[in-house]
């Protein structure tokens, strides 16, 4: 599958989404390296959007105890109630984006959901 940029309501509108939808599921779920996978954003450009969605209040972020492979902090993100919200209000934007023919319909697929 091609790694294709996205414009950033896009690609937060993903990140978020996923999140939302593995918030019942496993931690490992919701670790760096499924998100990407999962939202088909590299790892650099997913760890600056998760920091600053951590900043602003709409990701937490939650150390688990140990070392992952090399040596660094395996951390585990969860969407918060403001997260929440944020996505509702960026699916309503690119969904009236849809409905103008400025998106397709795709952009509200993840891979993850096959």
């Amino acid at each position: 599958m091609e790694k294709r940029r996205r414009d950033l309501p896009v690609t937060i509108y993903r990140v978020l989404l996923y999140l939302s939808r593995m918030r019942e599921r496993e931690s490992d779920a919701r670790r760096l390296m499924r998100i990407e996978r999962a939202v088909s954003v590299d790892r650099k450009e997913l760890r600056l959007h998760l920091e600053r969605l951590h900043n602003a209040g709409h990701v937490a972020i939650t150390e688990r105890a140990g070392k992952g492979r090399g040596g660094h902090p395996v951390l585990i993100y969860d969407i918060t109630e403001n997260g929440k919200t944020l996505r509702s209000d960026i699916g309503r934007w690119i969904d009236l984006g849809v409905r103008m023919g400025y998106y397709p319909d795709t952009f509200f697929y993840l891979p993850s959901d096959d």
